[in-house]
């Protein structure tokens, strides 16, 4: 599992005061990003293979209020053929879960615009993210 500590910016708010919707998925981005990073597979411009995000499901807890900082914790949960599927969550400034959110990580060959399957290198540091 991986920790991420982001300030929340005045620019992630709503009308309401809280922090957007859309803001809390940027967050996932952050955290899927440097996961990424972290096994090995950036996303890069130019890149033949990488990750594409398929599907992103989110439940909204509790509301977010600025000033405050969030703590995003990601982690692998599956690993599938030519897929992996994520978990995010996001706890606010007291520690309570504000949201939870899973994402389907697909492995894309971005030249012939279809899913491939995951090396047995990137299967293994996933499976090991599963682990800790």
């Amino acid at each position: 599992m991986q920790t991420l500590e982001i300030k929340i910016d005045w620019s992630d708010l709503d009308l309401l005061g809280h922090v957007n919707n859309v803001a809390i998925i940027r967050y996932f981005q952050s955290g899927r990003v440097t996961f990424c990073d972290s096994i090995g597979i950036p996303a890069v411009p130019g890149m033949h293979f990488g990750p594409i995000e398929a599907a992103t499901e989110v439940k909204f807890c509790k509301q977010i209020h600025y000033p405050s900082t969030i703590t995003l914790q990601t982690a692998v949960i599956e690993v599938k053929n030519t897929s992996f599927i994520l978990e995010h969550k996001i706890f606010d400034h007291n520690g309570e879960i504000a949201a939870v959110g899973k994402e389907v990580i697909v492995y894309f060959d971005f030249q012939k615009q279809t899913k491939i399957l995951l090396t047995d290198e990137l299967k293994n540091k996933l499976f090991q993210a599963c682990e800790n």
